[in-house]
């Protein structure tokens, strides 16, 4: 999944879910493990790479903005939805080692089932599940 996909489903998690947020942060963190499971398209091998990895971060960075300026999220909420992106820093870390087969995170390594399919299934599924995130923290 991407980046600002994580983000969401952990903001999503800190407004929707009333649990104490050392149990939220496990929630989040195991979140990411379950949507790398998810088929979904990844632009890691597609060119040009830095230039979807930099559009993800932005998509990132705006959501994180957007939802501390205008919808006034907490700063636990806010680090909930880091903590479910911040696996992917693993992704950045071992491409510029010039490892990116080296991974730290459980469903980054080659042996996990990680989700894949082509770009019109993997985008859509995507962003299904950032509607879904929006909708949950609108209902809650």
């Amino acid at each position: 999944m991407w980046v600002v996909v994580h983000l969401f489903v952990g903001l999503a998690i800190g407004v929707a879910v009333p649990l104490p947020l050392w149990a939220l942060v496990l929630l989040v963190i195991g979140s990411h493990i379950l949507l790398d499971l998810v088929p979904h398209w990844d632009y890691t091998h597609t060119d040009p790479v830095i230039l979807w990895g930099a559009l993800d971060f932005l998509a990132g960075l705006v959501t994180l903005i957007v939802a501390w300026l205008v919808f006034g999220a907490s700063w636990q909420v806010l680090l909930l939805g880091f903590l479910a992106a911040a696996p992917d820093f693993d992704v950045v870390f071992a491409a510029a080692r010039g490892r990116s087969g080296e991974h730290w995170f459980p469903s980054h390594r080659k042996s996990f089932p990680h989700g894949k399919c082509g770009p019109a299934l993997g985008i859509t599924t995507q962003a299904i599940v950032v509607a879904g995130s929006c909708l949950a923290m609108a209902l809650a």
